[in-house]
């Protein structure tokens, strides 16, 4: 891949603590930061390094621009206000030791009084047992994260249960903002969190940046539910703003390595669809599939912006590659479990897959607007391979379901 690039300094920014100007490493060439006030996100900024060094003003000035930190109650627990015990569930196959322990001892620093923290051993049946320090270790032999997460649901004592991956820190603050949002809406069945970047150092790591596979991140509080058949009521607590959606426009839901659920509701729905997820033929998938039958079943659905982790992005144009027609796969494998499951969304479907497949083409769509000159074509076309086999790959999947539980 030779189309130019340069490494991007991550930071986090709060503007009651704004540093007296920023300097960078050797190779950065600009900053890619989070700006918070009060600990709740009001956007992102990104300057060019000069000299090596950002200075007060020109933070100063970029700061001043974003629109104002959302209007909301502080991320303060008040007296009279109940919090929830949360159970923290961490899928994992135990192959990034410095990642699970990264990850433990971000959660281990977490300001919250009352969770526990499941690591969820999903290796091969046979694999050597391990202990981690600051969690308990449960087994899933079955492949793939939603019989991960299922094993964790299971084992979970909480009313809450939040799940996040091995390749991420969580904020100091993402379980309380987590439970303060369930606290002030008692009839939310999940909330899900904001997800940036760790780091930036590597041509991938920018480029899945652009590849429009990530969270549409947004920097206020949203809600969702069912609107009609195949809408989605989208209520934005800052502006106030409701508007009406596709149900199967996505992109603001959330991902699976920043969500929690109720643990009520979602053992009422028996979990996870094993079939989908990373680990089994779909690659992707189980996170967005659990959502639309919440929305379908008639619960609302939150996003908290101030629930945040960071993660790290995979470091190789070949597993990037590998993980963009994973996301294509679990994309199109999520539609037709959803489908299998409730037919009536073959017909919502065919409203809307020709404009889907229009803006896939178009330049200037959303998927394409963060995209540079140097985003590289083969990684759109490892994308739209994946999605023409998703449907085939579910078939497998569930097939490799039932021999599992014979």
């Amino acid at each position: 891949m030779s189309a130019p690039w340069a490494p991007i300094k991550v930071g986090v920014i709060d503007v009651e603590r704004c540093p007296e100007g920023i300097g960078g490493a050797p190779d950065d060439t600009a900053l890619w930061a989070l700006v918070r006030e009060h600990r709740r996100p009001r956007g992102m900024i990104k300057l060019p390094f000069q000299a090596g060094r950002i200075g007060t003003g020109e933070l100063a000035r970029a700061i001043a621009e974003l629109p104002p930190a959302a209007t909301a109650p502080p991320l303060v627990a008040r007296p009279g206000v109940r919090l929830p015990p949360v159970s923290v569930v961490i899928p994992s196959m135990l192959e990034r030791v410095d990642g699970i322990r990264a990850c433990l001892d971000s959660v281990a620093a977490l300001d919250y009084p009352d969770f526990e923290v499941i690591v969820v051993d999903n290796r091969r049946a046979g694999s050597a047992p391990v202990e981690l320090e600051g969690a308990r270790v449960v087994r899933e032999p079955r492949p793939g994260i939603s019989a991960a997460r299922n094993r964790g649901l299971a084992a979970a004592d909480g009313e809450i249960v939040a799940f996040t991956d091995d390749d991420v820190i969580v904020d100091p603050e993402w379980l309380l903002a987590i439970a303060l949002r369930f606290a002030r809406e008692p009839e939310l069945a999940a909330v899900m969190g904001l997800v940036v970047p760790r780091e930036l150092e590597t041509p991938a790591q920018i480029w899945f940046e652009q590849s429009g596979s990530g969270l549409d991140r947004s920097f206020e509080p949203l809600t969702f539910e069912r609107s009609g058949r195949f809408g989605l009521l989208r209520l934005a607590g800052q502006s106030g703003d409701r508007s009406v959606q596709s149900l199967y426009a996505t992109g603001e839901l959330g991902l699976g390595s920043n969500m929690a659920f109720r643990a009520s509701v979602l053992r009422a729905r028996s979990g996870f669809d094993e079939a989908l997820g990373a680990g089994t033929p779909t690659h992707g998938g189980e996170d967005l599939a659990m959502l639309m039958e919440l929305l379908t079943a008639g619960h609302r659905v939150a996003y908290e912006p101030a629930a945040i982790v960071h993660h790290t992005h995979r470091r190789t144009f070949a597993q990037l590659e590998r993980q963009i027609k994973g996301y294509g796969i679990g994309f199109t494998a999520m539609l037709t479990a959803i489908a299998v499951r409730d037919p009536q969304h073959l017909l919502g479907l065919a409203l809307v897959i020709p404009a889907w497949l229009r803006s896939l083409r178009d330049p200037h769509s959303a998927k394409h607007e963060h995209r540079d000159a140097g985003y590289p074509r083969t990684l759109a076309r490892a994308e739209l391979r994946g999605m023409l086999t998703g449907p085939f790959a579910y078939a497998r999947s569930r097939r490799a379901q039932r021999r599992w539980s014979r």
